[in-house]
C-alpha cells in the first residue's frame, strides 16, 4: 500500500522565510556593525578626534550569508611615507595624552565598559561578540513569528 501526500505552497513558502531570513540577519549585522563602531570609536584614543571621526562600517551579502566590517583609517601624509595613524594607536604601546587619560571610554551593548587606549577595536570586538550573536539570534526568531 502506498499513501501519497502533496503540501502545496512549500515552495512560495520556503522562499520567503529565506528571504525573511536574509533581511533579519542583514539589519541585524548592521545595527551589530554600527554599534561596534561606536564603542571603538568611544574606546579610541583622543587628540584631535580624527581618529574617532573616521570609523567606517560595512555590512555585505555573501554567498552563504552576511559579513560585517569596521574599520578606521587616518594618515598622515607630511613625512616622507604614509603613516596610518589609526593602526599605529591600533597596536602599538604609547602614554595616553590629556585628551584621552579624560575621555570615559566605550560601553558596549552588553554593558561591559572599555578603557580608551589601543586595541580599541579589537577589545570591544571580543568583549560584544556573544552580546552581536544574541541579538540576532533574538531578531530572527522575532521576525520568523517565533
Amino acid at each position: 500500500m502506498k499513501i501519497k501526500v502533496d503540501i502545496k505552497g512549500l515552495k512560495a513558502n520556503t522562499q520567503r522565510i529565506i528571504k525573511a531570513t536574509e533581511q533579519s540577519t542583514f539589519k541585524s549585522m548592521q545595527d551589530c556593525m554600527k554599534d561596534l563602531n561606536r564603542v571603538a570609536s568611544e574606546t579610541a584614543p583622543l587628540d584631535e578626534g580624527d581618529l574617532e571621526m573616521s570609523g567606517t562600517n560595512e555590512v555585505h551579502k555573501t554567498g552563504i550569508g552576511v559579513q560585517g566590517s569596521v574599520g578606521f583609517e587616518v594618515w598622515n601624509t607630511e613625512g616622507k611615507e604614509d603613516f596610518n595613524y589609526a593602526i599605529w594607536t591600533h597596536e602599538q604601546t604609547y602614554n595616553l595624552g590629556d585628551k584621552s587619560r579624560a575621555k570615559a571610554g566605550g560601553k558596549g551593548l552588553s554593558g561591559k565598559s572599555y578603557k580608551v587606549g589601543r586595541k580599541y577595536l579589537v577589545r570591544p570586538f571580543r568583549g560584544e561578540a556573544s552580546t552581536y550573536r544574541g541579538l540576532i539570534a533574538r531578531n530572527l526568531k522575532r521576525d520568523l513569528g517565533g
